[in-house]
């Protein structure tokens, strides 16, 4: 086998390392945005996570999943109002309703498939620079 012929990836260029970063920067987004116990500290340990990475391994073509995984927010207020635009009203169990504004899940959902494309385009991108 000459020279020429062996490919060796650089660092940081991987599907698996960029994976990993969209799960990192999908769980900022679902701390940041979903109002869920603990989220605001989840997501700052994260990004303190995120942080330290950066600057032991240095810039790498991967990170940019962070930016795909943000699209996780998008994503869950668009399924947080599923049942919108309008008024939806719910029955509990005891016989009390409870109602409420939903707004329209589309624009949501378009947010959340640019930050995706974007996201993976840029990775394709300077992975192959």
């Amino acid at each position: 086998m000459w020279a020429e012929e062996v490919h060796v990836s650089r660092p940081g260029t991987g599907v698996a390392a960029f994976l990993g970063w969209v799960l990192l920067g999908a769980g900022i987004g679902a701390g940041f945005g979903l109002g869920i116990p603990g989220g605001l500290f989840v997501a700052l340990a994260l990004l303190l996570v995120g942080g330290l990475l950066v600057v032991r391994q240095g810039l790498q073509p991967a990170q940019l999943g962070v930016v795909t995984g943000l699209a996780a927010l998008p994503f869950a207020l668009a399924w947080l109002n599923r049942r919108g635009p309008g008024t939806f009203c719910s029955e509990g169990v005891t016989g009390a309703s409870a109602c409420v504004v939903q707004s329209n899940p589309w624009p949501y959902v378009l947010v959340g498939v640019v930050v995706v494309v974007v996201g993976v385009v840029l990775f394709v991108r300077t992975r192959r620079v």
